[in-house]
């Protein structure tokens, strides 16, 4: 993938999950903010998930109460992918939303 090419497609995926945030009702009371390709999140107790680009490995990072994960691009099932576990950006993502919050939360790809 191309920097460019990876840039836009980091930048479609953050803008898209939080847009699907700001929807959920169960985050409504959340800080969101994205920065610099870094999207920060903020619960109302302080605790936060960031999820930011790595542009020299063309990856997503995450930070949050699950532990950190990478995700790298599948081209073909077109999903950023854990490398170590196989799952994806969006259901790792609603898996620790649903914790953090004690509420369902589900981000789709």
């Amino acid at each position: 993938m191309t920097d460019l090419s990876y840039a836009v497609r980091v930048s479609q995926t953050l803008d898209g999950l939080l847009e699907q945030l700001e929807a959920e009702s169960a985050c409504d009371d959340l800080d969101l903010d994205i920065v610099d390709g870094v999207l920060t999140v903020v619960f109302e107790d302080g605790a936060q998930i960031i999820i930011n680009r790595q542009e020299p490995v063309q990856q997503i990072w995450v930070a949050s109460p699950l532990g950190p994960a990478h995700f790298s691009f599948d081209a073909g099932r077109g999903v950023w992918v854990d490398d170590k576990t196989g799952a994806t950006l969006m259901d790792t993502l609603s898996q620790a939303f649903t914790r953090k919050l004690g509420a369902t939360v589900t981000l789709k790809d």
